[in-house]
């Protein structure tokens, strides 16, 4: 019984230790965020309960439009995306929720720093790379 005991002890010390150091994942890590810049970003892959933060630097006052979208084959209503742009002290500029797995933020923003949240689920059936996206920015 002791053996099995310890068995499971030493199971569980392996499989916690790596998901008790994650824990301290952080929305507003510096380090976590991307720079987010006109064009399209390369792909990333969604997984629940971990959002994707990109910054965004603007010189001066711009339109500014970002859209998700999903690899072909890959966009249904199961995808859910829900993106959240932020200005540097942390005010809600825009919010947006997918429509079939895709998002669109169009918004006039003043010069500054703006944080973009990307937060979504996996493809329902464990399947993560089925929530595979780019963003395409447009700034003018």
């Amino acid at each position: 019984m002791k053996i099995k005991t310890s068995l499971a002890a030493a199971i569980i010390s392996v499989v916690a230790i790596p998901a008790f150091a994650s824990v301290g994942y952080s929305e507003s890590s510096e380090s976590q965020a991307k720079q987010l810049t006109e064009g399209v970003t390369p792909s990333g892959i969604l997984t629940s309960g971990f959002p994707h933060e990109y910054v965004l630097s603007l010189n001066e006052s711009s339109e500014v439009k970002i859209a998700s979208e999903h690899f072909p084959g890959s966009s249904n209503f199961m995808l859910r995306m829900k993106a959240k742009l932020m200005d540097a002290s942390g005010n809600i500029v825009s919010e947006a929720n997918s429509v079939n797995g895709d998002f669109k933020i169009d918004e006039r923003l003043d010069e500054g720093e703006y944080r973009l949240i990307v937060s979504g689920d996996t493809g329902g059936y464990g399947e993560s790379d089925t929530h595979q996206y780019s963003l395409h920015v447009d700034i003018q």
